[in-house]
């Protein structure tokens, strides 16, 4: 059985043009989403949905935690690398490509991969179907970064026309400099992202442009936004 969810909100609170997602009704996402305390997120231009299931700025867990399905068609986040950190995967629905140091790893249901610091790495949705997995991130400005990228896709920052679409090279850049301290983005020199952040990123600044947007790190913002799953 299938639950159709996840689809942008209207103003009038009703569901709207965009991607659905499907869940399983009794897969193992499905499950940890229902015990989550938090609402699902969701990005409609890169067809990423989110849940927080650990949040150590609000419950007081040890380290931040999450569940990420993607669509067939979803955006592929760039390579990065955690410097100091590592971070485990846990695939929960159908095939999860992890990339690493250039080596593909396919995960089922079931299997789990931990990336050791230093160790480049992004995931993929190399399916028909979609697919999802739970993470135990680095560092709550993963968490904080992802859900500010989504807002603002919600609310059309990244395009003229408050269409949805993906972050530009302004927000970007904002979030690469947010990150860097501990996480870094393995596909530009360092040097030339130091550069761009001065230039760029500098001006992205002077536009009212943030890294990270508490609004929308808000339970209300998601519930308002994001058409929840009714258990």
């Amino acid at each position: 059985m299938t639950i159709i969810t996840g689809r942008p909100l209207g103003n009038d609170g009703k569901p709207a043009d965009g991607p659905a997602l499907e869940l399983e009704a009794d897969g193992p996402a499905t499950r940890l989403l229902r015990e989550s305390p938090y609402p699902l997120a969701s990005s409609p231009a890169a067809e990423l949905w989110s849940v927080i299931t650990r949040y150590p700025e609000r419950d007081g867990s040890s380290d931040p935690a999450m569940i990420v399905w993607a669509s067939p068609d979803s955006m592929e986040l760039p390579p990065h690398v955690h410097l100091y950190d590592s971070e485990y995967f846990r695939t929960l629905r159908g095939e999860v490509t992890l990339v690493v140091d250039d080596e593909r790893h396919h995960l089922s249901p079931g299997e789990d991969i931990t990336i050791d610091p230093g160790q480049r790495h992004y995931f993929r949705n190399n399916t028909d179907d979609y697919v999802a997995f739970y993470t135990e991130t680095p560092w709550i400005r993963t968490i904080e970064v992802q859900f500010t990228f989504f807002g603002m896709d919600h609310d059309g920052v990244f395009s003229r026309d408050d269409s949805y679409s993906e972050p530009d090279l302004f927000q970007g850049l904002l979030m690469s400099e947010y990150l860097h301290e501990r996480t870094r983005i393995a596909s530009i020199p360092f040097s030339v992202q130091r550069f761009l952040w001065g230039t760029f990123g500098r001006f992205a600044k002077m536009t009212g442009r943030e890294a990270v947007d508490t609004a929308y790190l808000s339970d209300e913002f998601w519930n308002e936004t994001v058409e929840q799953p009714a258990f």
